[in-house]
């Protein structure tokens, strides 16, 4: 019953996490501060490419626009603190940080139960 839905969240968060490499690792490795083009040509594809099948594994789950953008948005809460954490040493452990993730939390899970 969930296969699609698990297929696209397991497409969005590697996705999401080449999108991230793409835009922060400039902060994170030295090397990667002067090669924007190199970096971008490297990632756009697999990043697309993860977003435009995880938003057709998505839609037939959801049977709507709204339902995939809801969730991919939703999954971001998940996905970006934990590289801000593990990579850039932020803690994830604010008001503002854990209010969002879980109002995160319950639009996936409104996402996922209510049709």
């Amino acid at each position: 019953m969930y296969d699609k839905l698990i297929i696209a969240t397991l497409l969005f968060i590697l996705g999401q996490t080449i999108t991230w490499f793409s835009s922060y690792s400039q902060f994170v490795w030295d090397w990667a501060a002067d090669k924007p083009i190199t970096i971008a040509l490297i990632t756009a594809i697999p990043a697309a490419l993860c977003f435009i099948y995880g938003i057709r594994f998505a839609f037939e789950y959801f049977n709507s626009g709204w339902g995939p953008r809801f969730y991919i948005f939703s999954l971001s809460f998940v996905v970006m603190p934990t590289l801000f954490w593990y990579f850039m040493n932020e803690s994830f452990f604010t008001f503002k940080n854990i209010a969002s993730t879980i109002l995160a939390f319950a639009i996936v899970y409104i996402q996922m139960r209510l049709k």
